[in-house]
């Protein structure tokens, strides 16, 4: 059963003799969520999602933190890191005109879905769209501007990365950089009640527009995975690319806000842990997590089932068994 955030705060207060309405409560919550998740795939840890349309680089959404596999058009794919590009008798550097159209290789992290287009004008500014509810909201766009240079600005009479961008009240529903930008590397966003877009915009001419990022509300410091299949735009028909992959953490805040672990006793367990931990009760701390990844693992077993048949993953095989592999030694 999906468990929601109000599910669960009445008994870890009670444990913690906290009242529900704590904030440290959810801090406690979110802390047991985050050190779990990243312990096992355990039953709502990890995402199936596709897309089509891509040009072979892709920024994957907020909730997508790693590729586990991946299939193109129904073909199963094979998943590389970044290093890959960089083996001595490997493919060397991959772009998106030629390459293998069943190899994702890792492309780090990124800011935003899509980068600033300089092939043609680094005369790009960027401009921010904005709910009028979210007036005196700001955001911080740090990165180069035209000339290359670092970006810094007066916020205030400090000195800070990046130029900072307030949004105006009114009726206003958008605002312009001052700097011109030809990369941007990273954001801080305060916390709004609507989806923010920020959109490259020809700073000259025909002020054509361009979108880059949209931040949801609760995003403050986004960053996204990146990857690229590099042989993606030479079959010249829409390809279907389809995902398995670990969800990211995103801490619970609201009531309604759905867990990423979903059996309440480990959850416990975990809570536990980090108290005796603070108060440097190490070996009761580590005998709770224990438990409490005991747990997720009979949770994961009975989830799973006795009838499902586990088919080796043998990396350099390009079948749905290891059948054509002569030695296995």
């Amino acid at each position: 059963m999906k468990l929601l955030l109000k599910d669960v705060k009445p008994t870890v207060a009670k444990m913690l003799s906290m009242a529900s309405t704590d904030s440290r409560v959810v801090g406690y919550i979110n802390e047991a969520q985050e050190r779990l998740i990243y312990k096992g795939k355990w039953p709502g840890t990890y995402i199936r999602y596709s897309l089509s349309e891509s040009n072979g680089a892709i920024t994957w959404p907020r909730q997508l933190e790693t590729i586990e596999s991946v299939a193109v058009a129904g073909a199963t794919g094979r998943v590389r890191d970044s290093w890959f590009e960089f083996l001595e008798a490997g493919p060397g550097l991959l772009d998106t005109a030629n390459g293998d159209s069943l190899t994702l290789v890792d492309r780090g992290e990124t800011c935003t879905f899509s980068d600033i287009d300089i092939s043609d004008d680094v005369n790009k500014k960027l401009r921010i769209k904005f709910n009028v509810a979210d007036a005196a909201k700001t955001i911080i766009l740090q990165g180069y501007n035209e000339d290359g240079e670092w970006i810094r600005w007066d916020d205030s009479g400090t000195i800070i990365d990046g130029e900072k961008v307030t949004f105006p009240g009114g009726s206003a529903t958008e605002v312009d950089t001052t700097n011109k930008f030809q990369i941007l590397s990273a954001v801080i966003k305060d916390v709004t009640k609507y989806n923010v877009g920020v959109w490259e915009v020809e700073a000259t001419g025909t002020e054509t527009e361009r979108l880059i990022a949209e931040y949801e509300p609760d995003e403050e410091k986004p960053w996204y995975r990146r990857s690229l299949i590099p042989g993606l735009p030479d079959t010249n028909t829409t390809q279907t690319v389809t995902v398995v992959g670990k969800a990211r953490f995103i801490p619970a805040a609201n009531d309604n806000d759905w867990l990423f672990i979903n059996y309440e006793s480990p959850i416990k367990e975990m809570v536990m842990s980090i108290k005796h931990a603070e108060n440097n009760m190490i070996q009761e701390a580590e005998a709770y997590e224990q438990r409490a990844v005991r747990m997720l693992n009979e949770q994961l077993m009975h989830f799973l089932g006795d009838g499902v048949v586990v088919v080796p993953r043998i990396g350099g095989v390009a079948s749905s068994t290891a059948s054509d592999v002569e030695n296995l030694q």
